[in-house]
């Protein structure tokens, strides 16, 4: 059997072969003679345009009507029929085709059919349903400043004097809704905010707001990243549930949909810290609030689906490196819609998502065993015909990054164990889970924390069979910063003798790619932090620690040289703990620590951390006079 290493790059050469191009032109797309200017644009608008899916509606349409007519009256051209008819039909095609030009050939499409009614050739003048369709085009294209757009062809509908109507309002929000996507500035976005709030307002004013208006500016906000986008959300869902309740007006009646945004907006909220525990509870709050709205017979477009209960575990799996127990919330959500599911609620089956989020719940938490579990239960439902439940790469490299988490022999030994069978089943075929840089990455670092023999060479091994791979284009596979740093962890971790001369080359190897170009593995801080432990854990006679020293000492004074990254308070803790370990007690040793707190305090990096390790490395009246004195 080909190793994981052959298969990939025999793929990788067997795709290289030349490209094969061809002709675009033929016999049917030689120049016609050139027609009257009118009859031209009626054949390009409303005869070419027509697209194949057009076409066939058409066609079955007219056969259908054929049917039912009179002989003498069943032949006629398309030139007879409703021009405006098929215009909207081409652009509402256009519109959502997802082409790049979209918009603009919607819009001079639009145009050109006004031309010919203002000449007289059409009675009939582009409606509303034709504006919206070409509005719908930029809310959809490729288009910087989409609601702008919108804004002006809502203007020149009421220059013509087609009134917008909700559909047209919507769409407008829509435009908002995709440029918030696309801003990362947080003024902006309170702008495009703020933008969407009056919108929404003049639609209540005019009765155009409905439940696609209300849930769209729900959706803005959840894609918005401000701070307080979730309890924003919230309270614009609750506003459309008062509403509902006051008047009864099904068409603001609140939906799933409407609750699944709220709930997004809790899971995805860009502040990962402490906060993240609470907005889990919230998010769950609203699935309990949709469920008794729901059986309570209050509103049944409410009714929680798979959506609803995974945005929740997913709340809980970002908390979980915060709260252990946001874990275990997310289990018990799982078993909960499995009893669902099993009871006869097919809308609640768990899918690969939900397992996922749990599996990353547990992996963060370092229970890698619980998320090994389910991710044997994922294999056992695919075993037995449920190919939705199928894992992929991320479902295992998860679990991989659980064993790396808690470290020891037998989570590296799983850990190996698990890419192994990864690699395996790429060979036999099964694309989804090729192992990827995160999946190295977390069998490195497994690998580092284990201490067994020769664990850092088999990390070192890992890390050159995916520089291997890469080499022949496999870009996915190349290895990054993180990588090597994990690597030179495992060799500080690791017994090798000769551990702070390896560190040493791999940083030595990281600078010269990266000053060739290759930012990918451009050393930072961790990178040579990791190479200064190296050399502070090292031991063996005399020569190796003086070598050690010497290593030490070289990646201290190149980080304050070097012009990609600066030391930290950690930087200083472990220099000064080579110092403690490789230079013997005495006045030299004493002096060198001195300058190096002096460094530190000089660069406001003199903490608690550095304090304490500058009384472990010196003799205590010195350590005291350093530390009492004023600099």
């Amino acid at each position: 059997m080909k190793s994981f290493k052959q298969a990939t790059v025999l793929s990788l050469l067997a795709t290289s072969s030349p490209l094969h191009y061809c002709n675009g032109f033929s016999a049917n797309n030689q120049r016609r003679p050139k027609k009257d200017f009118s009859a031209q644009i009626v054949e390009e608008v409303v005869v070419k345009s027509v697209t194949p899916q057009v076409q066939n509606t058409l066609s079955k349409s007219s056969t259908e009507k054929q049917r039912r007519q009179p002989r003498n009256q069943r032949q006629k051209s398309i030139s007879q029929r409703d021009p405006i008819i098929s215009l909207n039909m081409n652009l509402d095609y256009l519109a959502k085709s997802g082409q790049r030009d979209a918009h603009i050939r919607a819009e001079e499409m639009l145009q050109r059919i006004e031309a010919l009614h203002e000449d007289g050739y059409y009675e009939k003048s582009p409606d509303v349903c034709s504006y919206n369709s070409v509005i719908n085009a930029y809310a959809h294209g490729k288009v910087n400043g989409a609601s702008g757009h919108a804004r002006r062809l809502m203007k020149r509908m009421e220059e013509k004097g087609i009134k917008p109507n909700h559909i047209t309002w919507n769409t407008l929000l829509r435009c908002v809704l995709k440029e918030v996507k696309d801003e990362r500035n947080q003024s902006a976005s309170e702008k495009k905010v703020k933008e969407a709030e009056e919108i929404i307002s003049k639609m209540e004013d005019l009765e155009f707001a409905n439940t696609i208006s209300y849930n769209t500016i729900i959706s803005i906000l959840s894609k918005s990243k401000l701070p307080d986008a979730a309890e924003s959300c919230e309270v614009w869902l609750n506003r459309m549930i008062e509403r509902f309740a006051k008047t009864g007006d099904e068409k603001i009646q609140p939906d799933t949909c409407s609750f699944n945004s709220v709930i997004h907006a809790y899971a995805n909220n860009p502040r990962i810290s402490a906060g993240a525990p609470q907005r889990a509870k919230m998010a769950e709050k609203l699935i309990n609030r949709m469920e008794t709205l729901f059986q309570s017979g209050d509103n049944d477009q409410v009714k929680p689906d798979v959506v609803s209960y995974s945005a929740v575990i997913n709340a809980y799996a970002k908390a979980a490196e915060f709260d252990k127990d946001c874990a275990t919330k997310a289990m018990d959500i799982l078993k909960r819609m499995e009893e669902m599911y099993e009871g006869g609620d097919k809308d609640i089956k768990p899918n690969k998502r939900t397992y996922t989020s749990v599996i990353n719940a547990f992996a963060r938490t370092g229970e890698a065993e619980a998320a090994d579990n389910l991710l044997t239960k994922m294999k056992e439902y695919h075993a037995l015909g449920d190919i939705s439940l199928k894992p992929d790469t991320i479902c295992y490299s998860s679990v991989i990054d659980g064993y790396a988490r808690i470290g020891g022999e037998e989570a590296a030994f799983r850990a190996e164990e698990l890419l192994h069978e990864m690699e395996n089943l790429y060979n036999q075929g099964d694309i989804d889970v090729k192992p990827n840089t995160r999946t190295y990455r977390s069998a490195i670092t497994a690998l580092g924390k284990s201490r067994t023999p020769r664990a850092a060479e088999k990390a070192e091994q890992i890390l050159e069979e995916m520089e291997y791979i890469s080499s022949f284009g496999a870009k996915d596979l190349a290895p990054n910063t993180i990588c090597y740093n994990a690597v030179i962890d495992a060799y500080a971790r690791g017994r090798s003798i000769g551990k702070a001369y390896r560190a040493q080359l791999l940083l030595e190897k990281m600078l010269e790619e990266s000053e060739k170009g290759n930012i990918s593995i451009r050393p930072d801080t961790i990178t040579f932090n990791s190479v200064i432990n190296a050399a502070a854990r090292s031991f063996g006679n005399s020569e190796v620690r003086r070598e050690a020293y010497l290593i030490g000492l070289g990646a201290f004074k190149k980080i304050h040289e070097y012009e990609h990254c600066k030391p930290s308070s950690i930087t200083y803790v472990l220099f000064l703990n080579v110092l403690k370990n490789l230079v013997e007690e005495g006045d030299a040793r004493d002096n060198m620590a001195e300058r190096t707190y002096q460094l530190s305090s000089s660069l406001g990096l003199n903490n608690h951390k550095v304090r304490e390790q500058v009384k472990k490395t010196c003799s205590p009246l010195v350590a005291e006079r350093i530390l009492n004195s004023k600099l």
